[in-house]
This record gives structure tokens, sequence and C-alpha cells, in this order.
């Protein structure tokens, strides 16, 4: 048996936001196969649309390894404390950054990323990008919670967007004592990022997985495209990037597959020993 890592976005979702149908069966006659197959996602659970819970894993390893949920279990549930939001959002408001905040119980948005964030939506060219990727803001901007109170209790990672204050100035700032990384969703723009809490890893919910089922390492298989996805490539037995994967992730990857467009993630199933052969030819 093997057990599986999958990342959503790039790896498991396509773009225009949909999985691929030789995905889901990839997945599917992969478990028949006795494999288990797991998501390890930056994204927090409210990101986690019903169609992609549909297609039935057997478990989450979400918030990019702060919450983890396998059988109706949950074996790992961390948030920031008060104190680290009290800091985090006087930073925010200081230097003019609109973010919004990602928990288990919901998606929250500062009131100036609202207005953000509507912007681009309203103002496609303004921001560069095109009119497929605004409706696909407008959908995600309908998924997130506009309020004043932000101090809720299981919040685990904020995303800001693009501002004029410099990346590096506020990753200087907090590196001692949060996990940031730059540039996440691209589409934010420059200087846009995530916070997490500090020793934030994917591959600390791949450990709780292996240990909770006894796993054997050498039978673990990690699945990417970003560069958020490097640890959990670097960690597991097999690596396989994804072909619209980063050159950095290219590089530390055994396997490398065709683009998520073009049912690579059915052809990392096939690649990495989960389907056979003849069973591949049947997703065509």
């Amino acid at each position: 048996m093997k057990t599986v890592f999958l990342d959503i976005d790039g790896t498991l979702v396509a773009d225009k936001g949909i999985v691929p149908e030789s995905a889901i069966k990839a997945i599917k006659l992969a478990q028949q196969n006795g494999h288990k197959i797991f998501l390890c996602t930056g994204r927090a659970m409210p990101e986690i649309y019903p169609f992609i819970l549909e297609i039935g894993f057997d478990g989450i390893i979400a918030c990019g390894g702060n919450y983890v949920i396998t059988e109706g279990q949950t074996l790992l549930d961390r948030a920031f404390s008060r104190e680290d939001l009290e800091e985090l959002y006087d930073y925010f408001h200081k230097h003019g950054i609109d973010f919004y905040a990602e928990a288990n119980s919901g998606l929250y948005m500062s009131r100036g990323c609202d207005r953000h964030l509507q912007r681009m939506i309203d103002e496609p060219e303004a921001f560069g990008i095109s009119i497929h990727v605004s409706e696909s803001l407008a959908h995600f901007k309908s998924h997130l919670i506009a309020r004043n109170d932000l101090f809720i209790s299981d919040i685990n990672k904020i995303s800001f967007l693009g501002s004029d204050h410099p990346f590096e100035e506020l990753a200087k700032h907090f590196e001692d004592k949060f996990e940031l990384f730059d540039r996440v969703v691209p589409v934010f723009g420059e200087n846009s990022g995530e916070i997490s809490i500090k020793g934030t890893d994917k591959v600390i919910g791949i450990q709780l997985i292996m240990d909770h089922y006894d796993c054997d390492h050498e039978h673990t298989i990690a699945m990417g495209d970003g560069n958020n996805d490097l640890s959990m490539l670097k960690y597991c037995e097999v690596g396989v990037a994804m072909g619209n994967a980063t050159a950095k992730l290219k590089e530390v990857a055994q396997i490398v597959s065709d683009h998520v467009n073009e049912d690579g993630l059915a052809k990392a199933f096939k690649l990495a020993g989960l389907i056979e052969e003849d069973t591949w030819n049947t997703l065509n």
C-alpha cells in the first residue's frame, strides 16, 4: 500500500478551478488498488469546496500542516494566539496592507480587503488580469466574510494582498516569530504573501498521518506544483512534480508528469505505479 499526499491548486485542481475527470478516476482506481490518498494543501478547510471533498479522500492536511483530520478524527488543530493577531493586525493597518484571515470556521476579510478584491473584480484591466481571473476572484470573494472584529479563535493562516510595502521588510520584521511565504497567489500582486504559525510545514501533517496509520516511509509519495510543496517532495520517498511545477520543484522531484490541464495528475498516478497500464488505458 502506498500513502499519497496531493496538493490541490495546480496539482488536483486545474485552470478554471475544475478537477479533471481523469484525475477523479485515477484517485478512485488507486484507492481500489488499496492505496490511501490524502489532500495536503495550504488551503483552509472552508476553501476545500464540496466538489473536492466529494471525490472521497482518506484524510486532509490543511492550512499548510496546521490542521489534520482523518477518519473523522482531528489529529492536529493549531491557531494563532490573540497576542499574535494583535501584533499582525497592527502592522497591517499601520502599513496599509489588506488581508484576510483563514480559519476552520470561515475566511474573514478586512474591510480594506473587501474593497481591494472588489476593485480587482470590477477593473481587471487596471490590475493586469483577465476576465476569467476576475470571475474566479468573484467566486472566491463570495466565500469570504467581511467583519470589523477579526479576532477569531481558530485562525491559523493570514493571506495579504499586494501593496507598496516591501515583502522583504515585512519578512525581516516577523521572520523570527512566524513563517512567511511571498507571492503564493500571484494574482494578488507584488508584495503579497502568507503568514503562518512558526513551524508550519506540510511535513508535520504527513508525519502525523504516517504515525496514525503506521505507514512505512518507503511507501510515501508526494505530488505538487509549487515551492510550498518543496518540503513534502523532499521528505517523501517519491516526489512527483506536475508539468506546470516550478523549476525548483522539478529539481527535487524523482518524477515529472504533464501539465495539470493535460491529465497530468492521472499520468502521475500511472508513473508512480498507483494504477496499472491497462487501467490507465481505460481513462482515455
